[in-house]
């Protein structure tokens, strides 16, 4: 994929990402991202007022969750084609000046090692832990998200609003990320007159047969979820974790319970700004209204003019042999083309009037999810901060002999001061910028998650965590919530403060 470019200057955007493949069959919700990405450069390419005669294009390369195939990649790219050979390209076609990506914080993070010698812009748009002097240690490396630390006040000062003060957690156990969340999280609950009745740990993908074979392990986490004694819930909602969380209800309602005993879908369920409806293709019959009521952080979006109707003139461009698309729509529609490679036998055949919109949310969103949005953002300020290097004669002087005619031959380390410090609005009218540590200078806004029987969802922007109101030390919540129709808020107040005298004093 990739778009014309003049005799000029070629930009190639890379995208490198931890899903298994944008068109994977079991998250076709993500390939809005690389329309994100696409509509971005289409958008940019269009407008005649910034780069001028410049064209954007991009090539996308594929992590595939693995920090081994991740290292070959960028190394990749820093080569000459068909050889990985780094410090050594003598192909001119192959003007690589920043990378978006990736999907999660550890490939992203595996990329910046790499890029980071070269001093290439890296541009992530994923939700990190804590990293302790990340700008010091990569100064390359630049985030499309605000920094977490928001998000761990955010969700202290969300509890304290509503005055939940027993709740439970939930992290995975499959990685060091889940023990960060809890030793950032814990002192600060404690501080504030929050007590943590469980900490409950999903098991590691590779953990699954083993509790296949032997229901003990489950029976014990059913009954902590199930417990009335804890009705708040804080997941750390990678991916992983929503996965196993997922199966273990799932498993839970197939046996009609463990020990007799099911699970009370009556919680509160606070998600960190990781999760969205795009964990697995099962999606299409778990039924979904467990999380009614839920709320969640999220990277701040907002409605992109044009963006709805470039999703919904897909259809046309089926004809023009975007392979691609048409993996992406086989999988998402469950039919097949008439010339497809693909087994035939259970589903239906393609028309290519499909419309997207008809999909449930959890297959595909016609509005830009967080991610997508952040992707979006980091496109423009790529191109705004090349449109800065080309048309301030007074930074350009430094760089170039005056008495060229061409485009000056930029390199990728000479963006960084005209990034840093780029400030711009974008076409949904919010102010895209960088604070000192190269992070998205911004907050998080809080979603209420209701869903409906059809497998349909709303998500209902109901507040904001912003950076500036921490001194304050509350949350803005400017909409009416809806709770899940099991969830006695009234009830639950009273019943927690009597449970905070108990853990005051165990204290």
């Amino acid at each position: 994929m990739g778009l014309a470019s003049t005799d000029f200057f070629k930009a190639h955007f890379i995208e490198l990402r931890v899903i298994e493949n944008y068109t994977n069959s079991s998250i076709p919700k993500n390939y809005q991202q690389v329309l994100s990405l696409t509509f971005a450069l289409k958008e940019i390419n269009e407008n005649p007022k910034i780069l001028p005669n410049v064209s954007l294009g991009f090539q996308i390369y594929d992590s595939y969750a693995n920090a081994r195939m991740t290292y070959q990649n960028t190394l990749t790219l820093l080569s000459s084609r068909g050889r990985i050979v780094p410090n050594f390209k003598c192909d001119k076609e192959k003007n690589l000046m920043a990378v978006i990506g990736g999907h999660s914080s550890e490939i992203s993070l595996h990329i910046a090692t790499v890029f980071g010698m070269y001093k290439f812009p890296q541009i992530a748009y994923c939700v990190f832990t804590p990293v302790v002097n990340v700008k010091l240690q990569l100064p390359s490396f630049y985030r499309m998200v605000p920094n977490e630390v928001y998000q761990y006040k955010g969700i202290v000062q969300l509890l304290l609003h509503f005055h939940w003060t027993w709740i439970g957690i939930i992290i995975s156990d499959d990685d060091n990320n889940g023990e960060m969340f809890v030793e950032t999280l814990m002192p600060m609950l404690s501080q504030n007159g929050i007590c943590t009745a469980v900490t409950e740990k999903m098991p590691a993908i590779f953990q699954a047969l083993g509790i296949l074979s032997s229901l003990k392990p489950l029976t014990g986490k059913a009954y902590s979820l199930s417990s009335s004694r804890v009705q708040v819930f804080i997941v750390n909602a990678r991916p992983q974790t929503m996965i196993c969380l997922i199966w273990l209800i799932y498993l839970s309602a197939l046996f009609e319970g463990i020990g007799g005993m099911k699970i009370s879908i009556g919680k509160v369920w606070i998600m960190t700004a990781h999760w969205d409806f795009s964990f697995q293709t099962m999606h299409r019959a778990f039924d979904i209204q467990l999380f009614d009521g839920a709320l969640s952080f999220a990277i701040h979006s907002n409605e992109v003019l044009g963006f709805p109707k470039f999703l919904q003139s897909l259809h046309h461009k089926l004809q023009e042999g975007d392979d691609f698309l048409r993996t992406f729509w086989e999988n998402a529609f469950s039919c097949s083309f008439s010339d497809s490679n693909e087994d035939k036998e259970s589903t239906d055949t393609c028309t290519g009037q499909e419309r997207l919109g008809s999909l449930s949310g959890t297959l595909f969103e016609m509005s830009m999810t967080g991610q997508s949005y952040s992707i979006y953002n980091a496109i423009h300020a790529i191109a705004q901060t090349l449109h800065e290097v080309y048309t301030s004669k007074a930074k350009l002087r430094a760089l170039v002999d005056r008495q060229r005619v061409n485009q000056p031959n930029i390199q990728p380390w000479q963006l960084h001061p005209f990034l840093r410090s780029i400030s711009f609005n974008n076409s949904a009218g919010d102010t895209v910028s960088f604070d000192r540590n190269g992070e998205l200078a911004a907050g998080f806004d809080i979603l209420n998650w209701i869903t409906f029987p059809n497998q349909s969802f709303s998500r209902i922007k109901v507040g904001r965590m912003d950076p500036e109101n921490l001194r304050s030390q509350e949350v803005f919540i400017n909409k009416v919530i809806r709770w899940h129709s099991w969830f006695n808020q009234e009830y639950y107040n009273k019943r927690s403060t009597a449970l905070i005298t108990i853990c005051t004093i165990a204290l």
